[in-house]
Formats: structure tokens, sequence, C-alpha cells
């Protein structure tokens, strides 16, 4: 399952990166946080962690289900906002 993943800080776009998540776990690097990531039975385990001291997140844990966004979903994080798009391919 491929996944984008955008984070913003009210309107202001932070990050937007790209992690393609398989059976084996996997941790991808990238400059505002990593994601850690496998794909289990029935949802996709993702856990986007290391940000940088001006950003107020710590750890945000997703329990993702498998399956084909129709536009962006998004999640509230306080003044941040995770926003995300599943694709199956």
């Amino acid at each position: 399952m491929r996944v984008d993943l955008a984070l913003f800080e009210n309107d202001e776009l932070l990050a937007r990166n790209e992690i393609r998540v398989g059976a084996e776990q996997i941790i991808s690097r990238f400059p505002l946080f990593q994601a850690a990531h496998r794909l289990g039975e029935d949802a996709a385990d993702i856990v986007l962690s290391e940000f940088p001291a001006h950003i107020d997140l710590k750890r945000i844990t997703l329990d993702m289900p498998i399956h084909e966004s129709a536009d962006w979903e998004s999640m509230d994080l306080g003044r941040y906002t995770l926003a995300f798009w599943c694709r199956l391919d």
C-alpha cells in the first residue's frame, strides 16, 4: 500500500512524503520525522516519530485499515493536521 503523508501547521504545509508499506518493517527517514511502517493482515501499522524540537509532536501511531482513499483523509492534531491518501498498487 502506498501512503502519501502531508503534515500541516494550521494552513502551512510543513512536509509531504510518500511511504510504501509492505510486509517487512521499514523505517523511512524524512527531514521532519521518521516513519516506521509495516503491513499487517487488516491494517498498516505506521508510527511517525523523531520530530524536531520546534514541532510539538512526539509520536503519532496509526492503525490504518488497508484501503484505497477516494480523496485526502486527515487527522486533527491540535494546531497540526496530518493528511494522508492511501493507494493500493
